[in-house]
């Protein structure tokens, strides 16, 4: 397998027909004019067009060159003939960019629209456009083994796994350190250092992370901001970069307190061995500088608390700023909300006002139905006829009517009123009467027979 370039730990993206020699030897040779077998020329270029993008995801970038594949790609000490009119074929579709092209630096024009943006629909394509022509001329000679190009597919996907891997750990709009990047895609990816580079450059050029160089002293340091989901990429501003350089300082602090920690830890080491040797000005000597370690630690702590203090205060600031915003815009909406519904405070008073006359008109008319007289018959008139009916079923029964004085209600109103009492008990002493009257007889019957 060395021989073929290389190793068999990084040869898992040959296809199964590499192994052909005949089949490869087709392959690896220069293309014939498509117009003598179009389907075999278009399988042709699939092949190598996948097989590029597979040893790009293998290798962890997504910059080639002819020069470099042709080694990558040898087989049996014979390398591809065919990769000009490849490399031609996919600049000619897009699937290839010249690295000096694809590092145009972003620049925010009207309405978002960037000139990276511009140059890739409208100029790139008009420059594939005429390199091909001329290929198909002079031939694809013109291409440089050595110049590097950018497989779009694999950039692409690159940037999506390093968006993504920002995402897991909530780290949009936070600033992060070009270094401390390439550190976490190395940790959950095979991407390399390179294929990082060319990844940012791609977020950037489409608006997905902002990048800005800090230059203090002789030192500069790359900072990255990416985007939240379904968002523009913002400037950093300059809060940020101050929260973000007192993090640093409270980091260094900590780093500090550590270091000088480990110092007070072998100093009093040394302080054991002095005593144990008899050394006692020695061990006198570096307990003082004991004691000048812990003062110097208790500074750094003192800072650091501080720090953190400040910061602590800033996150709150930058918390309640959200909970303002969140405020507005619930306010906002609800006011929105009564404005659709076209409710308003006058309205709401109309309205009160007249349901509050509905319901008087509605008490008034209950209270005007309960005072209608269900009935104009005379009670009095009634208890009268009902006296009678039972003087008749006395006589019926056989009951002396004598036991049971005649009351008749008088026609005045003060009679009437003083004399229904009486009327009402000796209707209930007759019916009484009765009652005993008809237990008797059911008595009687029973004991005759």
């Amino acid at each position: 397998m060395e021989a073929m370039g290389l190793t068999a730990t990084n040869s898992s993206f040959f296809p199964e027909c590499w192994s052909d020699d005949r089949r490869m030897g087709v392959l690896l040779a220069e293309f014939r004019p498509r117009r003598l077998n179009a389907e075999s020329y278009d399988m042709k270029i699939k092949f190598w067009k996948d097989l590029i993008v597979s040893y790009c995801i293998a290798s962890g970038t997504s910059t080639v060159s002819i020069l470099m594949l042709k080694e990558k790609f040898r087989r049996n000490g014979t390398v591809p003939y065919c990769l000009h009119t490849v490399f031609a074929d996919m600049q000619t579709k897009g699937e290839l960019s010249k690295e000096r092209k694809f590092q145009v630096q972003r620049h925010v024009g009207t309405f978002g629209f960037n000139l990276w943006t511009a140059t890739t629909l409208i100029q790139a394509p008009l420059s594939w456009g005429y390199e091909a022509v001329l290929g198909s001329v002079i031939g694809s000679a013109n291409i440089d083994e050595n110049e590097n190009f950018i497989v779009t597919a694999v950039a692409e996907l690159h940037a999506k796994t390093i968006e993504n891997a920002i995402i897991e750990r909530e780290m949009q709009n936070k600033l992060l350190k070009y270094e401390d990047l390439i550190t976490l895609v190395q940790e959950t990816s095979t991407i390399k250092p390179h294929g990082v580079e060319t990844a940012v450059t791609l977020l950037e050029n489409t608006g997905r992370l902002t990048k800005q160089t800090i230059i203090s002293g002789e030192t500069s340091t790359i900072l990255i901001k990416f985007a939240g989901v379904n968002a523009v990429a913002q400037p950093i501003t300059s809060i940020e970069k101050s929260i973000y350089d007192l993090e640093q300082s409270a980091k260094r602090l900590m780093k500090d307190i550590n270091i000088i920690e480990n110092s007070i830890s072998q100093t009093m080491d040394e302080v054991r061995e002095f005593i144990k040797n008899g050394r006692k000005q020695m061990a006198k000597t570096y307990l003082k500088k004991k004691h000048t370690l812990e003062k110097h630690m208790q500074g750094k702590i003192n800072a650091l608390e501080n720090l953190q203090s400040l910061l602590l205060k800033i996150y709150n600031c930058q918390s309640d700023k959200n909970v303002i915003e969140a405020y507005k815009l619930g306010t906002s909406a609800l006011k929105n909300a009564y404005e659709a519904a076209g409710i308003t405070i006058d309205q709401l008073d109309e309205t009160m006002d007249e349901m509050r006359h509905v319901l008087g008109q509605h008490n008034e008319i209950l209270s005007m139905i309960g005072t209608v007289s269900e009935s104009d018959v005379d009670e009095l008139e009634l208890e009268q006829e009902l006296g009678d009916l039972i003087d008749i079923k006395l006589v019926e029964s056989k009951i002396d009517k004598k036991d049971f004085p005649t009351i008749r209600p008088t026609s005045t109103i003060d009679n009437n009123i003083n004399n229904v009492p009486d009327f009402d008990r000796e209707i209930e002493k007759r019916l009484a009467a009765l009652r005993v009257d008809v237990i008797d007889g059911y008595k009687s019957a029973d004991h005759a027979q």
